[in-house]
């Protein structure tokens, strides 16, 4: 298995240890890089050094990250050179507190830096549906003029699907739980009915003049479905297993970056970029976002998941009564097993990273995933594997939050 070492974690640094990656990510449309957990110092740098490799010295146009593709848009503006503080437009498009820590606000201001004198500027997207309400706001916005007969079912699903309540997407989805089921039902209904509506008007829309907004508006729209029935999903009401729908809907909003010859970096959790099914007994198992997008693109799809050989790492649970929907703690991580993909590392290197094409599917069947491990095929899962030594979670964070 052929290892690639790092000199250093510091994004600032030059980027000429990063040069053998450039036969792994070549041919690639969209190159994930993943992370164990959330909150995690080091994955937060990886990242970064990253992104900027592969868009200084690779071409990649734009950066998609976890985080609500409506919303994702406030980060988008900024980097592009927009008014207010990189903390305010970190706080308002990534959910959850991702974004609230130095090491984003770092990656964000480099794009905005790098920005200035690009010839191409990266583009900033969230790479998840992302709330049903913040979805449907931009659906009432549109069709106040552009279908105001379609509006107030509109309305109606925005008012059902939590107004203008500022709160994170789990917290969104927990809430929903609350809801009766007649309720339930017909905000399905109601959305299902505006998505018929809106593809049903494309034609018109596009005589208008409005061929561009209106696909994007749709766009949002289909999130706020998937969305709708993520949250069914989880709350036991719906098919589909877990995320599923979130998946979904992530994977589609890639593709529509790809349009007009851009190239994705997307950063992800390790559990939404693996190009394997995750099998339950029982049911037809959950087809991540990776997986999805290895389906469509083939070998244009490059996955490269992060984990660590020891340290801390942050981990969490539902809780619907905490205000963002789910506490999270810094906690330790658990020791190696002989079959984990972390055993393949050392600990000399800032960083390595581990090329797994060609290496034996079952040699390795478990890596890092929050305080635990994730059963999976590890060289099927992924293309690449990047280790560093140890882990901590970022300055600010609390055991709880």
């Amino acid at each position: 298995m052929n290892t690639i070492d790092w000199a250093t974690l510091d994004p600032a640094a030059p980027l000429d240890d990063l040069e053998p990656l450039r036969d792994l990510v070549a041919g690639a449309r969209v190159v994930a890089v993943g992370e164990a957990a959330h909150h995690v110092r080091e994955f937060y740098l990886f990242r970064h050094r990253m992104l900027r490799f592969l868009v200084e010295r690779c071409g990649f146009t734009v950066y998609g990250l976890e985080a609500p593709y409506a919303e994702g848009r406030l980060i988008d503006a900024w980097v592009q050179g927009g008014a207010g503080t990189v903390e305010d437009a970190a706080a308002r498009g990534v959910d959850h507190g991702m974004g609230d820590c130095q090491e984003m606000y770092d990656t964000l201001a480099w794009l905005r830096e790098h920005n200035r004198a690009a010839e191409r500027p990266v583009r900033f997207a969230g790479c998840l549906a992302g709330s049903t309400r913040g979805s449907l706001e931009e659906v009432v916005a549109y069709l106040r003029e552009a279908d105001p007969d379609a509006l107030p079912m509109a309305e109606r699903a925005h008012r059902l699907a939590g107004g203008g309540r500022e709160v994170t997407t789990m917290k969104l989805i927990t809430d929903h739980a609350r809801l009766a089921p007649e309720v339930q039902d017909e905000l399905t209904a109601l959305i299902s009915r505006l998505v018929v509506r809106m593809e049903t008007m494309a034609g018109h829309q596009n005589r208008q003049g409005r061929a561009r907004e209106h696909a994007e508006v749709l766009h949002h729209l289909r999130n706020a479905w998937y969305h709708d029935h993520s949250a069914r999903d989880f709350n036991g009401r719906g098919l589909a297993v877990g995320s599923a729908c979130i998946e979904a809907a992530g994977a589609a909003t890639v593709m529509r970056l790809l349009e007009n010859g851009e190239r994705v970096v997307l950063a992800a959790h390790n559990t939404h970029i693996r190009k394997t099914a995750i099998d339950h007994d029982g049911d037809f198992g959950l087809f991540p976002q990776g997986y999805l997008l290895a389906q469509e693109l083939g070998e244009e799809y490059v996955s490269i998941a992060a984990t660590s050989v020891g340290g801390r790492t942050a981990a969490g649970r539902l809780a619907p009564e905490h205000p963002d929907g789910y506490v999270a703690r810094d906690t330790v991580l658990p020791p190696l097993t002989a079959d984990c993909v972390e055993t393949a590392f050392g600990v000399g290197a800032a960083l390595s990273v581990a090329d797994l094409r060609g290496t034996d599917p079952g040699r390795y069947r478990r890596i890092r995933m929050l305080d635990h491990f994730m059963d999976l095929p590890v060289a099927e899962a992924y293309d690449a594997v990047a280790c560093v030594p140890e882990t901590r979670t970022v300055a600010g964070f609390e055991e709880e939050n």
